[in-house]
């Protein structure tokens, strides 16, 4: 279940706007947001001397602190947690932090602009899809069209490879589909390979978990037609495992992240 969700802020616009999508997980079951902020102090200080830092940081944390509590009054609907703004690298405070409270779901928006947006929707998400033990909803959209989300669940592309870790991502996309939504499951073959009966059978019974899907075989590079797909389709949300090693999955998903122009639900 979808429950407790970390909700690790850098108070920028996309931030704001990625709220949106993630109120729409109380139609899934969630109940609670954890609202949190990590204080990278390279950035927040930068090259500068002569700066009397415990100063600067008591500012910070209290305007921190401050803001968090402004974005829970906008919450009403959750129970709302709130962690004092922690100093460190980001990736590893938002994964220790989302274990230590026992978060079933990190979500992080992106404006989609470039590889991903600025401070927190930078290397710092892309890190966090690595090194999370959790599950992560990267909130991907078009800053400049302010999207409503309202749609989040009507057209799900749910990639799967075989894997293990896509097989336990199924029970995510069965919640997901319960709102109604049609489900796409995409299995990409590479090129000069072809997929053997068993496993066609087995697409065909996982397509048949849900009310209203059907399954789609493409051949190439797995993230360009994952990507492909989810437009010609015109997807709402893509569900995607990722391995713990970079390879085959692992670089897809990354690259699905990259690349998609709609939220991702990545499973770990």
């Amino acid at each position: 279940m979808i429950k407790r969700i970390l909700f690790p802020t850098d108070f920028s616009k996309a931030c704001e706007i990625g709220l949106n999508a993630v109120k729409k997980l109380k139609d899934v079951g969630a109940e609670e947001i954890i609202l949190f902020h990590a204080i990278d102090l390279n950035k927040l200080i930068g090259p500068a001397s002569g700066i009397d830092i415990p100063a600067v940081l008591h500012n910070y944390e209290k305007e921190s602190l401050e803001s968090l509590e402004k974005i829970a009054e906008n919450l009403k609907e959750f129970k709302v947690k709130i962690i004092s703004p922690k100093i460190g690298d980001p990736v590893l405070l938002i994964c220790d932090v989302a274990d230590e409270e026992n978060a079933d779901v990190i979500a992080i928006p992106s404006s989609g602009k470039g590889l991903l947006f600025e401070f927190l929707l930078g290397s710092v998400s892309e890190g966090v899809v690595e090194k999370s033990k959790k599950p992560v909803f990267v909130i991907k959209f078009d800053i400049n069209k302010e999207p409503t989300f309202d749609n989040l669940f009507d057209r799900i592309l749910y990639c799967y490879d075989f894997s293990e870790q896509a097989g336990k991502l199924k029970y995510f996309v069965e919640l997901f589909a319960k709102k109604g939504g049609k489900v796409t499951i995409i299995h990409v073959v590479e090129k000069g390979r072809k997929l053997e009966d068993k496993d066609i059978e087995r697409l065909e019974i996982i397509k048949e978990n849900f009310d209203n899907a059907s399954v789609i075989i493409e051949e190439g590079t797995p993230y360009k037609e994952i990507i492909r797909v989810a437009e010609e389709n015109k997807a709402t949300l893509i569900a995607i495992a990722n391995s713990e090693k970079r390879h085959i999955l692992g670089g897809t998903s990354h690259n699905v992240i990259r690349k998609a122009k709609i939220p991702v639900f990545v499973y770990k």
